[in-house]
Formats: C-alpha cells, structure tokens, sequence
C-alpha cells in the first residue's frame, strides 16, 4: 500500500474503529461535559482524532 492509496477504500480496521468511536462517543461526552459542568473556564469540550483522514474516502465512503 503506498502513501496515497490509503483513502481510496475503507479498510475493515478503519470501520471497526469508526464504530466503537459512534457507539461510544456520546457516553464519553456525557462523563466529561458532568466533569467540567460548573467551571466558568470551560467553554466546550472537543473530541479530535488524529488519525482521521478528510471525512470520505475515494470509494465515497464516509
């Protein structure tokens, strides 16, 4: 595989992955915005990946 043929298709690792980040995600938030509920110094919470590519891959898989 080279460089730039990584996007082209999701790879079943990638899915799994994208999964467990959907089914889980929501819980994580929940514990975390309870955890800074209250403290006037934060604003929002932020959730980045980054291993995560432009959103879509070539095959137009999200």
């Amino acid at each position: 595989m080279t460089k730039n043929s990584f996007f082209n298709e999701q790879k079943e690792q990638s899915l799994i992955k994208a999964r467990i980040v959907e089914k889980y995600f929501w819980a994580w938030a929940k514990v975390i915005i309870s955890k800074v509920k209250g403290s006037s110094s934060v604003q929002k919470i932020v959730y980045v990946d980054l291993f995560a590519g432009a959103g879509r891959y070539k095959d137009g898989s999200k």
